[in-house]
């Protein structure tokens, strides 16, 4: 076998020729055919008929007794506040408890973590290399056992979880009233398979569920005060708080052997492709510097990890090392960004800079509170300046353009614009929404993967984690689906990190994802402050010269005049909004899963959506700052007051018409495409998206040519008469022909405007978004 000198760079390297012979040496394994739910799931009738009969008995819960370890603890009227430590049986006695978490759509919380309902497996990890695929084998490498364990009409009974910290203890009960059908097979159930089965091939009888339709009302036992005794709490949430601010995913040598250089472009060596200077870190994707104070102490001090949380199958030195298990990880000198100690392929051991929770989920903000301020980073909050715009930088002292792998390749198009030839994604990675991402586009298309290219462009926020443990739905999966953080969360593989992560670690990231709303009450009180004083409405604090530390420090609540505009706001609330955004655990949904073709996209669909044909109705929480990285599951709402006024939501409106229709955007592009004056801002929320139609510049200029290319196999973008330079994204064409994309038969039908509630009135539009800021 050929040897390669170590210190050849990787970007050096032949792509795949040398690694090529090396997988077949060394007979590597090769990725598996994952499953199609629409084959391997199958409607279970005796389970909906069960979930029907228990719908039509929807009393309300009341508990009479409370044991724990068997022993009586409380009743009903007591005033007793009983102590619960982690892995104690909890049993509550009373009545309309409803049939249990399999067949209704309940929920126990303690405090701000929820029971768990589903047992979560951890399978071994394998990687085809040449398709860079990660899948599992079936083999189980870790568990984390459901804490439910037994669930009746007059009695339930479950364990105090792991990462429980304080009370109060809350059971909410919500009723299933049937389910939605397929888009693709019409009339037919919509079935789909369980997320923690989705990257092994063909698993052995499958569990699988339907999207269940729910009721509006949820309905719950009063809150029991307890108290928690979680001798573990404190170094769990200090392991969560590492893997959270300094662990890399294994993304550093994932993105190392895709040829993507984070030193090149931390060190000012990597060129925008645009405007054709260095690039900046801040600027192109919302990197912020390691500053003591404004991020915890994990963030810049060295972390040793051992085990590492993931087990990574990424392969060692020259295919034959193991990959290492546990090692240091140090800082670049940008928040969410870290080198951690691995084993390249063939490079050997090294260490190379990935990012982590803190990069995307992690907000900076200035802010005055009493005669102090404060600066640092939110973590939970969505980064409103993050974007895929690492993807496309180059090296400047060789003035490439795209040297990370699939960004510039041959690839097979769509099934509407057939062929392989070679694109160049950069236009779409470039000007992607802010705080959004595109699984899809960073891999290639045939590749046999789960998140293949698809040409169905389809950003996905990032969202806000603050106080997301309440959620079943997590990221609109199936309920089947166990939602708490952790590499079946969200899809890494597409970004390179690899492997499921074991149960300790995965109770410690959860644990610490139960203290992200330490700062909300001042994150609220920020934004509304802001808020009163962009819209001139201080007078309601009784003077034009409150100071913003004043306001924070005194709260909302203090003054009379704005809590009397937030009680009107929550009456236009509960008239308008509450049918779906309501619950008895504070999280301000009832998670009902919305029919693609009810809630609709301004962009298409993402890979999760389709999969459940269906979006979960959000849970809302500090949208002041939310509203930043812009709002929906696709960001394109700019503003509350927009998404609420019922101008959005009416056809024809001139609101409606500047986000929903083709025109001249409201200001022309800066610069050229070419040579911008300053930074393209092109895609301002609210208006017209568009992106660059690139000029060939000589008749050797393939670059032009693939670029153009990848944006025309995208059948939403269009050309416009007006606007010779770009590409516009059309919503109105997708509203009436998106469908086959996904399998359906036609088009399945998108409402006028997505997410279409809005207000009753516009006269209520003011007072309810003074409310919405304080949710």
């Amino acid at each position: 076998m050929t040897t390669i000198p170590l210190a050849t760079p990787a970007r050096h390297l032949p792509r795949l020729g040398l690694l090529a012979l090396a997988v077949q040496a060394l007979c590597a394994h090769a990725a598996p055919n994952f499953p199609d739910q629409e084959v391997v799931c199958s409607f279970n009738g005796a389970r909906e008929q069960q979930r029907a009969a228990s719908a039509q008995n929807f009393a309300q819960p009341v508990v009479q007794q409370m044991l724990v370890n068997g022993a009586l603890v409380w009743t009903a009227g007591s005033n007793a506040t009983p102590t619960l430590k982690p892995g104690d049986t909890v049993t509550l006695k009373g009545s309309g408890f409803g049939a249990g978490t399999d067949i209704d759509f309940s929920k126990i919380m303690v405090g701000n973590s929820r029971v768990l309902e589903t047992d979560l497996t951890m399978y071994e990890q394998k990687l085809d290399i040449l398709a860079s695929a990660n899948y599992e084998t079936g083999k189980v490498t870790s568990q984390w056992p459901k804490d439910v364990l037994a669930w009746s009409d007059s009695q339930v009974e479950f364990r105090v979880p792991a990462h429980a910290s304080k009370g109060p203890l809350k059971l909410q009960v919500q009723k299933r009233t049937g389910y939605h059908l397929s888009l693709r097979k019409p009339g037919q159930p919509h079935n789909v398979i369980d997320a923690q089965l989705q990257r092994l091939e063909a698993p052995a009888n499958p569990n699988c569920d339907i999207v269940s339709t729910l009721t509006d009302d949820t309905r719950a036992i009063a809150p029991i005060n307890v108290n928690v005794n979680n001798a573990s709490f404190a170094e769990m949430v200090k392991l969560g708080r590492q893997i959270f601010w300094s662990y890399d995913y294994g993304l550093g040598v994932a993105h190392k052997f895709k040829s993507l250089d984070w030193d090149k472009i931390f060190s000012g060596k990597a060129i925008d492709p645009y405007t054709r200077k260095a690039a900046d870190p801040t600027l192109l994707f919302g990197a912020h510097k390691t500053v003591a104070g404004q991020v915890p102490d994990e963030a810049i001090a060295d972390v040793s990890f051992d085990p590492y949380p993931q087990e990574s199958p990424i392969p060692g030195f020259l295919l034959v090392d193991k990959q290492l298990t546990a090692g240091k990880t140090s800082n670049s000198g940008w928040v969410g960004y870290r080198y951690a100690e691995s084993s390249h392929p063939l490079l050997g051991r090294g260490k190379w800079i990935g990012f982590n929770c803190a990069s995307c989920h992690g907000y900076k903000i200035s802010y005055g509170k009493g005669s102090g301020s404060i600066t640092k980073v939110f973590p939970g909050l969505p980064n409103p300046l993050w974007t895929q715009r690492w993807t496309v930088l180059g090296d400047k002292t060789t003035d490439t353009t795209a040297t990370f792998a699939y960004i510039v390749d041959n690839e097979p198009g769509p099934s509407w614009s057939t062929g392989t030839k070679k694109v160049d994604k950069t236009p779409l990675l470039y000007l992607m929404p802010g705080g959004a991402t595109e699984s899809t586009l960073t891999r290639k298309a045939g590749e046999g993967t789960q998140y293949d290219n698809d040409y169905v462009f389809a950003p996905m926020v990032i969202p806000n984690v603050t106080n997301h443990l309440p959620i079943r739905r997590s990221l609109s999966h199936t309920e089947s689906y166990v939602g708490f953080e952790g590499s079946y969360v969200h899809a890494q593989e597409p970004e390179g990190a690899m492997g499921s992560m074991d149960q300790k670690s995965l109770k410690a990231l959860t644990a610490y994802m139960s203290v992200l709303d330490q700062d909300d009450d001042d994150l609220r009180n920020v934004g509304l402050f802001r808020w009163l004083k962009a819209n001139g409405k201080l007078s309601q604090t009784g003077s034009s010269a409150t100071t913003e530390g004043a306001f924070v420090q005194k709260t909302w609540q203090q003054y009379p005049r704005v809590a009397g505009a937030v009680a009107q706001g929550k009456a236009a609330f509960d008239q308008a909004c509450a049918s779906c955004h309501s619950d008895k655990l504070g999280a301000n949904t009832n998670e009902k899963m919305m029919p693609l073709s009810e809630v609709g996209r301004f962009f298409a669909p993402s890979d999760f959506q389709y999969k459940q044909q269906s979006i979960r109705v959000t849970f809302l929480r500090n949208l002041y700052w939310v509203q930043s990285r812009g709002l929906l599951t696709d960001g394109h709402v700019r503003n509350l007051e927009d998404l609420v006024s019922p101008a959005r939501c009416t056809e024809g409106s001139a609101l409606y018409n500047q986000y929903y229709t083709l025109h001249a955007p409201a200001r022309p592009a800066l610069g050229s495409p070419d040579q911008p004056a300053v930074f393209p801002d092109l895609n301002r929320k609210g208006d017209v998206f568009r992106v660059y139609k690139a000029k060939k510049k000589n008749i050797f200029d393939t670059t032009s040519d693939a670029r153009n290319l990848f944006v025309e196999r995208h059948k939403y973008f269009v050309s416009v008469p007006w606007d010779t330079g770009h590409y516009y994204w059309d919503y109105q064409k997708l509203r009436r022909e998106f469908g086959p994309e996904i399998g359906a038969p036609g088009p399945i039908g998108l409402p006028a405007s997505p997410h279409p509630w809005c207000a009753k009135s516009s006269n209520d539009v003011s007072n309810l978004v003074q409310y919405l800021l304080t949710l």
